[in-house]
């Protein structure tokens, strides 16, 4: 007779508004092997759901698939696990999407689904900046912006699966339009997205800057940035309007929850002299004094792979009903 192989091994999905991101992580945490495409690289859905479905097969095919729990994924907005479905994602129009089955089917292993803000959170509880701690917030600020909740040790999704969805927070300029339709959301303008129609909002009031000449598609957070760095005062102070709006929202969150820990995370979370740190200070002078006095926030220690490793962990997790074997 055979030995069992041993189950040592996850996979982990982070899905974002402009790339995918797909990675086997041990149980330590460690991504082994990490891959990504874009999110909607193809004009039909259909073509970009089969992209993603052949990246897992890359992914999976180096290894014996009996050496793994299964599959998490991480979206952008609305998911309900109990029925394997993307109830809803703003800026990437998936709606009632069967994505968990469609996983299973194309892998043969069990898939669980969360927003990425929780998944997000989870790593860094597991792993990284909350570990060891009973309570803990982390805010993803990325493509959008939301925060995954950490509650005596267990992930608080809410009664509809949309907690922590501080994205769409009424705290900035109505002149902004959100990816969900409606006008002044956080996510309108405290996230990468939000950043550029910051921007392109002040260009339109009349301000100049060289990134005025860039082509539509040259011109996004990153880009800003840049600008911002090589002394351009436009790029600083559309940034600086950004941060004003996160710390409008997020000092709320703290100020509501009290965590141990609010955690600073996602994609943009590299950005520390420019964004992180002016951040961190906006924060605790926008917060109610027990904040101040008792919450600390901090940079992710996973940076942007909390959620993908967060996502991978989600069989440990009590919410999700595995015991881990």
């Amino acid at each position: 007779m055979g030995t069992q192989a041993t189950t040592d091994l996850t996979v982990g999905i982070d899905i974002g508004a402009t790339k995918i991101l797909l990675g086997v992580v041990d149980q330590t945490g460690q991504i082994l092997h990490k891959t990504g495409i874009e999110s909607w690289q193809y004009p039909k859905l259909e073509d970009n759901l089969a992209n993603l479905l052949d990246a897992l097969d890359e992914l999976l095919a180096p290894y014996d698939r009996a050496r793994f729990h299964g599959i998490g994924a991480g979206l952008p907005g609305t998911v309900d696990d109990a029925r394997g479905l993307v109830v809803y994602t703003p800026n990437l129009r998936w709606q009632n999407l069967p994505l968990a089955a469609m996983l299973q089917d194309r892998a043969g292993l069990r898939v669980h689904l969360i927003q990425d803000t929780g998944a997000a959170a989870w790593g860094e509880y597991l792993f990284g900046a909350g570990a060891g701690l009973a309570n803990a917030v982390c805010a993803t600020i990325g493509s959008g912006v939301a925060c995954g909740i950490i509650i005596d040790g267990r992930l608080y999704g809410g009664a509809h699966h949309t907690a922590g969805e501080i994205g769409h927070l009424r705290v900035a300029d109505e002149s902004l339009v959100c990816g969900c339709g409606a006008r002044g959301c956080l996510e309108a303008g405290g996230s990468g997205l939000g950043l550029v129609k910051v921007f392109r909002r002040n260009l339109a009031g009349g301000a100049r800057s060289p990134l005025a000449d860039l082509p539509p598609a040259a011109l996004d957070a990153h880009a800003i940035f840049d600008g911002a760095r090589a002394g351009d005062p436009v790029c600083a102070g559309a940034i600086d309007e950004m941060v004003h709006y996160l710390a409008l929202g997020l000092s709320a969150v703290a100020t509501t929850l009290t965590p141990d820990v609010l955690i600073l995370s996602g994609g943009l979370s590299r950005e520390r002299d420019l964004l992180v740190n002016p951040l961190m200070e906006r924060i605790m002078e926008y917060s109610y004094r027990t904040v101040r006095d008792h919450v600390r926030v901090v940079p992710a220690a996973l940076g942007p792979d909390a959620p993908l490793i967060g996502a991978a962990a989600l069989h440990l997790a009590p919410e999700y009903g595995a015991t881990g074997n």
